[in-house]
C-alpha cells in the first residue's frame, strides 16, 4: 500500500472484527489483500445472478453466502491486518450494491415491485454520489447506517431465496417488506453522514 493510499488515521476495529480475526483470518493466507476478495465478488456477482435467475439454488444459494461473507472478511481483513487503501474504501461498497442490487432485481420485484425499485435507486444514487464526494476531496467509506442496511438487505434477500424452498404465508412477506422499508432508512441515514 502506498503513502498516498493510505489512511490518515489507524483502523478502528469492530465488534464482529474480533470474532472474524480468530475464527477465519487464521485461514487466510497473507499474501491476500481484501482487494483480492473485494475484485472475486465483483466476479461472482454476475455468475450468483444467472443461477438465481435460472433457479439452480443448489449452488447459486451457496455462492450467494459466500460472496457475502467474503464482504465480512475483506473489511476485518482490511482493518486487522491495516491494509485499508482508498480503492478498498470506495469499490468495496460498490461491490456490496451490485451483488445485492443484482438479487432484490431478480427476487425482490417478484413481490415488492415498488419498495424493490426504491432499494435500487437509492444505491445507484450512493454510487453517483460517492463519485461526486471523492471528486470534492472526500473520504468514501462505510459507517454503523451503511452496515445495518446492508445486514438488514442481507437477511431480506436470505429470506427471499429461503420462498424457493416452499410456501409461506402473508405474514413472512409483510415482515420481508418491513425489512426493506427498515434498510432505506437506514441507507438515507448513511446518504446523509456521506458515507456508503
Amino acid at each position: 500500500m502506498s503513502a498516498a493510499d493510505a489512511p490518515t488515521t489507524p483502523p478502528r476495529l469492530q465488534l464482529h472484527d474480533h470474532l472474524v480475526r480468530v475464527l477465519i483470518l487464521p485461514l487466510v493466507p497473507r499474501a491476500v489483500q481484501p482487494n483480492h476478495l473485494t475484485v472475486a465478488r465483483f466476479a461472482v456477482t454476475p455468475v450468483v445472478w444467472w443461477g438465481i435467475g435460472t433457479q439452480q439454488y443448489t449452488w447459486a444459494v451457496p455462492l450467494f453466502a459466500l460472496a457475502v461473507l467474503s464482504d465480512i472478511v475483506d473489511g476485518s481483513l482490511a482493518r486487522v491486518r491495516d491494509a485499508i487503501t482508498r480503492w478498498g474504501e470506495t469499490f468495496d461498497p460498490v461491490a456490496d450494491k451490485l451483488l445485492m442490487g443484482g438479487v432484490f432485481v431478480i427476487l425482490g420485484l417478484r413481490y415488492f415491485r415498488a419498495t424493490t425499485l426504491l432499494i435500487i435507486a437509492i444505491d445507484l444514487s450512493f454510487i453517483i454520489a460517492g463519485a461526486f464526494w471523492q471528486r470534492a476531496g472526500h473520504r468514501i467509506k462505510a459507517n454503523v447506517w451503511g452496515k445495518l442496511k446492508m445486514s438488514t438487505q442481507v437477511v431480506a434477500a436470505s429470506l427471499l431465496l429461503a420462498t424457493a424452498l416452499g410456501e409461506f404465508g402473508p405474514g413472512y412477506f409483510a415482515a420481508i417488506h418491513g425489512l426493506l422499508w427498515l434498510s432505506i432508512g437506514f441507507a438515507l441515514a448513511s446518504l446523509v453522514t456521506h458515507a456508503i
